[in-house]
């Protein structure tokens, strides 16, 4: 008897200490807004969005320690549209991928993180890391981008990424390359950049099947960058979106300035985007947008933001959610007010 008692005990103190060494944490965001939308030549709509300021999503992330400096991490993450409860596949319109924002797992150490599965390619990052209103809701910058079709234009599957780490004098780098697997979605990019107290500027690049076999390909590239000056940060970022195809190929130059300025429980924030399609078709549109954050504590905000594109040459993007079949030229006008609530 006293010897299972000694198993036990044993036993016991090898479980508190592998406790110790690892860590699972179930994380998430929900995010709702009512939403009004005014499209020149259609009728306005009226609904129920999800993560107008931050995309609703669930998550699972661990890390477990291997002694030497070595550590081992997973990171599961999955979108849910809260106004439907749907969840899982609606990130780039993935169908039948439960976690289709991030299936990773990592192996790190003091020389950096070598990261295996699905996740951001390097050449999205600027697109909503130096936007103030990032690629979500009336005010995302990708509202008036025409290729966030492309199969790998934020996230690519099957892939392998090095990251470095966070010790090299504010100095980053990311670079991914995955496999098509006999479909569209081959990758290989990669992001540089320098950060250092208010200041951070990065530059990115990335090319991409964009259909099975390569016969056509997605070129993306950029740069950006903040300042942060404590109440007021100022964005920036410049992205170029190529298709190369058989026949002619599509270009198209977008960039974005914009604005934070907070207060209290409160921010205010702006932006301004521009894009320019290089085609004889010269299709070109701006986009304004004004919002309001009010922070009812760390982990709950209201907001509001109010939005227009302004076409142009026949261009015909549209804010989300409005009826479709916008008249070219034309104006797309909204208006949305919601709640979010990280847990």
């Amino acid at each position: 008897m006293k010897r299972s008692l000694l198993a036990l005990a044993v036993l016991g103190t090898f479980a508190g200490v592998a406790s110790a060494q690892s860590s699972v944490t179930l994380f998430g965001v929900m995010d709702a807004a009512g939403r009004y939308v005014k499209n020149d030549g259609q009728g306005r709509r009226v609904n129920l969005a999800s993560g107008a300021l931050n995309t609703s999503r669930i998550g699972f992330r661990g890390v477990e320690d291997l002694g030497a400096g070595l550590r081992a991490a997973f990171w599961l993450e999955s979108s849910i549209q809260v106004d439907t409860g749907f969840g899982g596949g609606t990130a780039q319109g993935v169908t039948g991928t439960f976690f289709d924002r991030r299936a990773t797992v990592s192996l790190l150490n003091p020389l950096g993180e070598l990261r295996l599965g699905r996740d951001l390619t390097p050449s999205s990052y600027s697109t909503f890391t130096y936007d103030p209103f990032g690629v979500v809701g009336l005010g995302g910058s990708a509202n008036i981008s025409r290729y966030t079709s492309q199969p790998t234009y934020y996230r690519a599957s099957n892939s392998i990424a090095y990251l470095t780490p966070s010790n090299l004098g504010g100095f980053f780098a990311h670079v991914m390359v995955s496999a098509g697997e006999g479909g569209a979605g081959k990758y290989r990019g990669g992001r540089v950049g320098f950060a250092a107290g208010p200041f951070e500027i990065a530059a990115a690049s990335g090319l991409a099947d964009s259909v099975a076999g390569g016969s056509t390909n997605f070129r993306q590239s950029n740069i950006g960058g903040t300042f942060d000056f404590g109440f007021v940060k100022l964005f920036a970022n410049y992205n170029r979106e190529e298709l190369d195809t058989p026949g002619p190929d599509a270009e198209e130059d977008r960039w974005m300035v914009g604005a934070t300025a907070t207060f209290g429980q409160s921010q205010v924030k702006a932006s301004y985007n521009r894009t320019n399609e290089k085609t004889a078709l010269n299709r070109d549109a701006a986009h304004y947008t004004v919002g309001y954050v009010y922070n009812l504590s760390k982990r709950t905000a209201m907001y509001s933001h109010v939005s227009m594109i302004d076409n142009d040459r026949g261009s015909n993007f549209a804010l989300p959610s409005g009826t479709p079949g916008i008249t070219p030229g034309g104006k797309s006008k909204g208006f949305e007010l919601g709640v979010r609530h990280f847990f």
